[in-house]
C-alpha cells in the first residue's frame, strides 16, 4: 500500500511538473554557426527562458511552423527551400526531407487544417505554393504554383509584388495570400478532394489603401473574421469573411500613437488562444498592441506594452494564453509577458537568454 501511494504521488509531481512548463520552437534569420531552430522552454510560474536543444539543419530557418497534430514541424530557409521535420519526445527534431521553394526569399510557411498540404510565400519573388504532404510529414513536390504580378505607389518597397504571408481558412476552403507589393490579399479556393487550388471565383483579390504594405494576417477560429496587418501604414483592418470566402473591411485602427514621429514598421499579428483578443508589434516603436474584438468583428484596443521591447519582430503565446514570448531582433533576447486572459492586458515579466535574430515563435 505505501509503495502505490509513493508511486501514485511521484506520478502526480511528475504530470504537474510537466504542466508547468511549455516548450516552444524558435526560427532565426542568422547564418553560419547560429543559424537554427531552437527549442526553448518556459517556466509557467516564473517565466523564465531555457533553451533545451539546437537543430541545424537548414541554413537560416526562419519562419517555422507546426502541423495541426504536432508531429511535424516546417521551415522556410534562406537556401530558398521548404523543409520537413518530425517531432519527437519532448520536441526533439528528425529531419526527413525539403523541397524548392519555387520562388525567392520564402518568408512565411502554414499548414492546412486537415494537415495534409503545407503553402509557402515567396518574398523575393512575389509568389506561393503549395505541397501535399505524405502521411509521415513529408513534403511531396509542389502541386500549385502562383506568381504575382503589379506594383504599388511607394516604388521604395512597392516596386514589384512581395508575397508575404499565406494562411488557410479554418474550414479549409480557401487560402488568403497578403501581398504587400501590390497591396492586395489574395483570395484562392482549395478543393479539399482533388488539392486543386484556383482563384476565388467569388473574389479573386481585397485590396488595402493604396500603399498600405499587407504584411502579416489572422484568421479567427470561427471562421468569420480576418485582421490584416498593414507594415507600412501601421494599422490593423478588420475584415468580415462570407460563406463564399469574400472579404470585406469593417475597419481600419492604428497600432500605434499618432504622434509619434520616428520611424516604424508593423510586423507580426496573433489571436490570442481564447479568442477573444488580437495582438500586433511594432519595430521602431518598439510596442505590442492589443485588442479585443467585439461581437461584430470591429477591435477595441486594451493597451500597449514597451518595456523590454527593441524591434520585436514576432511574438506568441503560450497554449494557456497566459504568457506571451516576444523576440527582440536588435538585441538578440527574449521578453516574457504576463496575459490577463480575462482583459487581454500584458504585464512585463522578464528580458532574458541571449538568442541571434529570433523571428518565429511556435508553441508544441
Amino acid at each position: 500500500m505505501k509503495y502505490f501511494l509513493v508511486v501514485l504521488l511521484m506520478a502526480v509531481f511528475t504530470e504537474s511538473s510537466a504542466q508547468d512548463k511549455a516548450r516552444f520552437y524558435v526560427g532565426t534569420g542568422a547564418k553560419g554557426a547560429e543559424s537554427s531552430i531552437t527549442l526553448c522552454e518556459l517556466d509557467l510560474t516564473s517565466g523564465k527562458v531555457a533553451v533545451i536543444d539546437t537543430f541545424n539543419n537548414c541554413p537560416g530557418p526562419g519562419y517555422v511552423t507546426l502541423s495541426p497534430d504536432k508531429k511535424n514541424l516546417y521551415s522556410v530557409n534562406q537556401d530558398h527551400t521548404i523543409a520537413a521535420f518530425a517531432v519527437g519526445e519532448g520536441g526533439a527534431l528528425t529531419y526527413l526531407n525539403s523541397q524548392p521553394a519555387e520562388g525567392q526569399n520564402p518568408c512565411h510557411v502554414s499548414v492546412h487544417p486537415s494537415g495534409w498540404m503545407a503553402f509557402l510565400a515567396n518574398y523575393g519573388s512575389g509568389s506561393w505554393a503549395a505541397y501535399p504532404l505524405i502521411a509521415t510529414g513529408r513534403l511531396h513536390d509542389a502541386s500549385a504554383k502562383f506568381q504575382f504580378n503589379g506594383s504599388g505607389p511607394d516604388k521604395s518597397r512597392q516596386e514589384k509584388p512581395h508575397a508575404h504571408c499565406v494562411v488557410p481558412s479554418p474550414n479549409g476552403d480557401f487560402v488568403y495570400v497578403s501581398d504587400l507589393g501590390t497591396d492586395r490579399l489574395m483570395n484562392y479556393k482549395l478543393d479539399k478532394k482533388t488539392g486543386q487550388v484556383v482563384a476565388n471565383p467569388a473574389q479573386a483579390y481585397f485590396s488595402t489603401k493604396p500603399g498600405a504594405g499587407p504584411r502579416h494576417l489572422a484568421i479567427h477560429r470561427s471562421g468569420k473574421y480576418l485582421y490584416l496587418l498593414n507594415e507600412m501604414h501601421i494599422t490593423l483592418t478588420a475584415c468580415a469573411i462570407d460563406e463564399a470566402g469574400v472579404v470585406t473591411e469593417i475597419e481600419t485602427v492604428p497600432t500605434i500613437p499618432a504622434d509619434f514621429k520616428g520611424k516604424n514598421t508593423s510586423a507580426a499579428v496573433r489571436l490570442h488562444p481564447n479568442g477573444k483578443y488580437v495582438y500586433v508589434s511594432n519595430r521602431g516603436y518598439n510596442s505590442v498592441h492589443g485588442f479585443e474584438i467585439m461581437k461584430d468583428g470591429k477591435l477595441r484596443s486594451v493597451g500597449e506594452v514597451r518595456e523590454g521591447l527593441d524591434t520585436p519582430r514576432d511574438f506568441n503565446f503560450d497554449p494557456s494564453g497566459k504568457f506571451m514570448v516576444v523576440g527582440n531582433q536588435k538585441t538578440n533576447d527574449l521578453t516574457v509577458y504576463r496575459v490577463d486572459p480575462r482583459t487581454g492586458k500584458m504585464t512585463f515579466l522578464s528580458q532574458s537568454i541571449s538568442l541571434k535574430d529570433p523571428i518565429c515563435f511556435q508553441f508544441l
